[in-house]
C-alpha cells in the first residue's frame, strides 16, 4: 500500500495540530515542532492511522516530512 502526502499530512496536522499547508515533503521535522517525544508519538499515529511499521528508531533517523514519507512507503 502507498501512503500519500495527503494522508500523512492530514495525520499530522490533525494529532499534532499544526496547519496542514505547512506539512509539505520539504518541511523539516524540528521546524514543525517535534523533538524526540513527538516523533515517537508519530511513529505510533503512522502504525494505527495509516498501518505504516515504522520503528521509533528509523523515524528517529528522518529530517523532513518527505523522509518519512519514503520511509512509510519502503523508499528510505
Amino acid at each position: 500500500m502507498t501512503v500519500s502526502n495527503e494522508a500523512i499530512a492530514q495525520a499530522i496536522a490533525a494529532r499534532f495540530n499544526i496547519e496542514e499547508s505547512r506539512i509539505v515533503p520539504e518541511a523539516s521535522l524540528e521546524d514543525l515542532g517535534f523533538d524526540s517525544l513527538s516523533q515517537v508519538d508519530l511513529a505510533q499515529l503512522l502504525r494505527k492511522k495509516l498501518g505504516v511499521q515504522i520503528s521509533d528508531a528509523q523515524l528517529s533517523e528522518v529530517a523532513t516530512v518527505g523522509d518519512v514519507l519514503a520511509l512509510a512507503n519502503g523508499k528510505a
